[in-house]
């Protein structure tokens, strides 16, 4: 799309706004309102925005040491869109949105931005001659915004009755998201009170995790004008459901588009490539960590018997493992990596498995054997972390991991993390003993329902 059909665009559709979006380190959407009498200058020019906003938590609050505000004297940046991701919101009066990248004011892309960060690694990919296929499957809660209780009860999963708990809240969500090209195709009351889940097609490279960012986006936003907080927090309840971000995937082969992925005649109809891919996730598992369970909140899903993996093991249809290969074969063979959790950024999962991916195409990484019953406490494989400290130590310690994603964004996403960290220490006195793994306070609740 040329900036000229953007602007035909707005004048056929009557648009007179049109935000300028980009993705935090969270995968929190942050953006300026443009008037649309304005676009096209800045479109061209660039919109000056706090570089420093990749450096904030999830309230706001101003990380130290991430190379992005005090080091540099919180400078702005300039964003700059991706035209072809102009789209119009139905849930909105008169308004559209482009999704954007930021840049120093010198012309260097900001190395720490999550989008531009899987971009790199999707060209990293495309120069051994593959492209990915992606579907992100998201578990999330709502609340009622006035009391913040559930807008259902129990935990029946399934049931129509609790399916059709709001039909019109719904039917929005699966109508009007599909003008962002997140195309529904199923919806169902989950494991908990008021969890959902939503489900949408999977998509190619880039477009699966911009789908994944605006489903995020529209589901919140649709449903606070029905009266609901949507949280993708990833455990808001001690005593109930975690939500997940299962991450199915599969790499093709650019020269002639077939699943890369699949081999009739290999171990488990998977060829050698697969398990290459499969292996260096299963090697980086404990770095993954961190990004996968992001939050201090996340790793309390990683738990026994939870249907949430605690290992870095994979298998064949077994749901109790990390990397679960689906039973399809053919051009949809694909794994299901069930490690990721709801708080994730999807740019930074898809970035971060296609590095680690990567590496285990690159080294000829053999997978141990798959884990044909119960993967639940198993020993001599690697568990994965149960706090975000340990994971972060993992991520620093990983030289593969840091090398590609760049100390940019590494150092930034360390001092971030840590800097929560010191937050929810301050806050939460049993912080540092195990039972806080088996509680979910209020604090937590109050720092990451809304915003995650």
């Amino acid at each position: 799309m040329e900036l000229a059909d953007i602007k035909q665009a707005i004048a056929d559709q009557r648009v007179e706004f049109v935000r300028f979006e980009q993705s935090d380190t969270h995968g929190i959407s942050r953006s300026k309102l443009i008037p649309a009498r304005h676009v096209e200058r800045f479109a061209a020019d660039g919109l000056n925005f706090l570089l420093g906003q990749l450096g904030f938590d999830a309230q706001g609050g101003v990380a130290l040491g991430t190379g992005y505000l005090e080091d540099l004297g919180f400078p702005d940046s300039k964003i700059f869109p991706d035209l072809a991701t102009f789209r119009v919101l139905p849930w909105l009066d008169a308004t559209a949105r482009v999704l954007c990248e930021p840049k120093f004011y010198d012309g260097r892309p900001a190395g720490a931005a999550p989008r531009y960060l899987a971009r790199r690694q999707l060209a990293a990919l495309r120069e051994l001659g593959y492209r990915i296929r992606v579907g992100y499957e998201y578990e999330f809660y709502l609340a009622n915004t006035g009391s913040g209780a559930p807008p259902y009860t129990g935990i029946q999963i399934f049931a129509t009755l609790r399916n059709e708990f709001d039909g019109a809240f719904i039917r929005q969500v699966i109508r009007d998201l599909r003008a962002v090209d997140v195309d529904i195709i199923t919806a169902n009351a989950e494991y908990g009170p008021g969890q959902q889940e939503i489900n949408f097609a999977p998509d190619w490279d880039i477009a699966a995790a911009d789908a994944a960012f605006a489903f995020k986006q529209g589901v919140k936003e649709i449903a606070l004008q029905h009266g609901y907080t949507a949280s993708f927090m990833t455990k808001p309840y001690a005593d109930q459901s975690a939500s997940g971000c299962h991450f199915h995937h599969s790499l093709y082969r650019l020269d002639d588009g077939a699943n890369a992925f699949d081999d009739p005649n290999g171990a488990d109809g998977l060829s050698d490539l697969a398990r290459q891919f499969i292996a260096g996730q299963i090697a980086h598992a404990p770095a993954l960590a961190a990004l996968y369970a992001p939050t201090v909140n996340c790793a309390k899903r990683y738990r026994l018997y939870s249907f949430a993996p605690t290992n870095a093991t994979w298998g064949l249809e077994n749901r109790t493992v990390g990397l679960r290969i689906k039973g399809i074969r053919g051009a949809n063979t694909h794994v299901e990596n069930r490690m990721p959790c709801a708080a994730s950024n999807p740019y930074l999962v898809l970035a971060a498995t296609i590095a680690a991916g990567i590496d285990g195409i690159t080294r000829g990484l053999e997978p141990p054997a798959p884990v044909s019953g119960i993967a639940y406490g198993l020993a001599g494989v690697t568990d994965l972390p149960t706090t975000l400290p340990a994971a972060l130590d993992a991520l620093e310690a990983d030289a593969v991991l840091r090398a590609a994603l760049g100390d940019e964004f590494v150092k930034l996403f360390l001092a971030v993390k840590r800097h929560e960290i010191a937050k929810a220490q301050a806050a939460i006195d049993n912080f540092d003993a195990p039972e806080f793994r088996d509680t979910v306070g209020q604090w937590e609740r109050d720092e990451l329902f809304e915003f995650l």
